[in-house]
């Protein structure tokens, strides 16, 4: 799925679990450099990052990727960012923590600032899931060797009643 967002001097393009004619698209729609379109046209996108005057490149466990230059930002990933769609929200309302962005370099430091926010909030949200997990986990075992010592205890009082 292509989403585009123009605004002023601002071009972000963002690729959601994009096909291949969507890249393409793309590819020949911008200006991008033949190096980044070799990248983007490969069926294995390896981690990379390629930073010179003109642009930045980075692609991240095949799962984001980013371009970045004077013109455009181009985020592609695989799945559903919920980062993405907070940061678009904000986009809209033409602030981002109360600063009018007015480049692309921006834009791209900002949405980089949200996709870490909202990544960490998932990981602590996710951490005490976990811990969670694990309080239940250990109350499943409490009860289970209480159990097991009750049938024990049973067991030993059969061998006496049964010895005696």
């Amino acid at each position: 799925m292509i989403s585009k967002y123009n605004h002023k001097e601002l071009n972000w393009i963002d690729l959601e679990s994009p096909k291949k004619e969507e890249i393409e698209h793309v590819l020949e729609k911008y200006t991008i450099p033949t190096l980044i379109k070799n990248y983007l046209s490969s069926p294995k996108i390896d981690d990379k990052i390629e930073i010179n005057n003109e642009y930045i490149y980075i692609s991240i466990y095949n799962k984001i990727i980013f371009f970045v230059s004077d013109d455009l930002v181009l985020s592609i990933h695989n799945t559903h960012l919920t980062a993405i769609d907070q940061f678009t929200k904000e986009m809209e309302l033409d602030m981002v923590s109360n600063e009018k962005i007015n480049s692309n370099w921006l834009l791209f430091a900002y949405l980089l600032k949200n996709l870490y926010i909202n990544f960490d909030n998932e990981l602590v949200t996710n951490i005490q899931k976990i811990q969670k997990l694990k309080n239940q986990l250990s109350n499943k075992n409490k009860v289970i060797h209480k159990f097991i010592i009750f049938l024990i205890l049973l067991l030993i009082s059969l061998i006496i009643s049964i010895w005696l």
